[in-house]
């Protein structure tokens, strides 16, 4: 997997947050994402969200990555096994509703995820809607020079 450089993407947060505002307005959610995947999860843009980082094996986004043609969408993470026990999806201020779209650099690996999020559980978005989430993180990711 390619690396972006944290100072090049930190550089670009004000892009990064445009693209996540995007993301949410295209899904209708009140809060999105642009992270980065390694080890761990970092946050390079962020809409309507105080989320730093994750642990890798405590995020979603490593799951959507590992299908980076996919939109991975998620309507009720409390719902599901896989993300179920998962810190993010428990307490207060958990993430019930997930929809995702890879970053994916020219190689075809992911680096990380454009993701829509909210606090309650919803439908999946329509078709048409996805296809735009996964042009608008192709836009992310050229932006990142991956």
């Amino acid at each position: 997997m390619a690396r972006v450089a944290r100072a090049y993407w930190e550089r670009l947060a004000d892009e990064l947050d445009e693209i996540a505002a995007a993301a949410a307005g295209l899904i209708g959610t009140p809060a999105a994402l642009v992270t980065i995947v390694d080890e761990r999860l970092w946050v390079a843009g962020r809409f309507n969200s105080r989320l730093h980082g994750l642990e890798r094996d405590e995020c979603v986004c490593a799951h959507g990555m590992a299908e980076p043609e996919s939109v991975l969408c998620v309507p009720d993470l409390q719902a599901d096994a896989r993300f179920a026990r998962m810190p993010i999806a428990q307490g207060p201020e958990a993430v019930r509703f997930y929809v995702g779209a890879a970053l994916v650099d020219a190689n075809g690996a992911a680096l990380g995820m454009l993701c829509a999020v909210d606090q309650r559980p919803r439908a999946a978005p329509p078709e048409p809607r996805c296809r735009a989430l996964q042009r608008l993180a192709r836009g992310a990711a050229m932006r990142l020079g991956a």
